[in-house]
């Protein structure tokens, strides 16, 4: 995937990648007006309700976006010769794209974003269906391992797609805690350590305490909750907006998990109960 689809389809408002004329290739293939570029990208149909191939279809290109140009390529000096690659990616500088893509299985369906490009970066400041619309519905197999805990997911991302990160941050802290307590509270006693022993160790060591009881992936990444509770006191808006799609996709790793547990056991018990009484009846 390449960093100007990434922005599309995994960011949220705000978030920006950086561009110089090293990626001409992939500008020219993203925000060219031409509706037979050929661009496509993967994401999430809300009216198809699954994830579909969504193909670009057109570009509004915008001059004057407000945005006071800081160009590094000497503008104006009819003396300085630029090579023709050079000349070629300062065309798509200091503009705003509204961009369309339409969904391949009904070109009823479509998506919408909005990008202001810099001297030096892309910037995504609209889209519709939010991020948090596409997103949402594929979460929703979750909720039967979150519980209560779906709610605080569902903010994080609709935060997320806002442009905050910090808070986002706070909601999947609290997914993180609540995965572990309550596995605290299912298993305790079949721990060695006394509940005040348990409530002293540092989180990290919560998790080690639990292991046998908890997915290896969160174990294995035990210090994401230290990584969390860091953007949340010590970092910016905008690192935490940069980290927010691998907390989240890690704290996916871990629901994968646990619904795979709870769908395990649950044809465990079906099949438990098949044996047993065709068992007798056989007999």
């Amino acid at each position: 995937m390449g960093k100007i689809e990434e922005l599309l389809v995994n960011k949220g408002l705000y978030d920006s990648v950086d561009i110089t004329v090293d990626d001409l290739d992939e500008i020219e293939k993203c925000l060219t007006k031409d509706e037979y570029a050929g661009n496509t990208i993967d994401c999430f149909c809300v009216h198809c309700a699954t994830n579909r191939v969504f193909e670009y279809t057109n570009s509004e290109v915008h001059e004057d976006t407000g945005i006071m140009r800081m160009s590094v390529f000497d503008d104006g000096n009819p003396k300085v010769r630029r090579p023709k690659r050079e000349e070629q990616f300062r065309r798509y500088l200091n503009k705003r794209y509204a961009m369309t893509y339409r969904c391949t299985r009904d070109r009823q369906h479509f998506i919408i974003f909005d990008l202001i490009t810099t001297d030096d970066k892309i910037i995504k400041v609209g889209q519709y269906p939010s991020v948090a619309d596409l997103v949402i519905p594929e979460i929703a197999k979750y909720k039967p391992v979150l519980g209560t805990q779906y709610r605080e997911f569902s903010k994080a991302i609709g935060l997320f797609a806002h442009g905050i990160g910090i808070g986002s941050f706070v909601y999947l802290r609290r997914i993180i805690e609540n995965l572990v307590f309550d596995k605290y509270n299912e298993v305790s006693e079949n721990l060695e350590i006394s509940n005040t022993e348990f409530m002293r160790l540092k989180f990290d060591e919560k998790i080690e305490a639990l292991k046998p009881y908890l997915p290896e992936v969160l174990v294995a990444n035990k210090n994401i909750y230290g990584i969390v509770s860091k953007g949340i006191h010590e970092l910016s808006e905008e690192e935490c907006r940069e980290m927010f799609p691998y907390i989240k996709a890690g704290i996916e790793l871990i629901l994968d998990s646990l619904l795979a547990e709870k769908e395990r056991k649950s044809k465990e018990k079906i099949f438990e109960k098949f044996v047993a009484k065709k068992t007798g009846e056989l007999k």
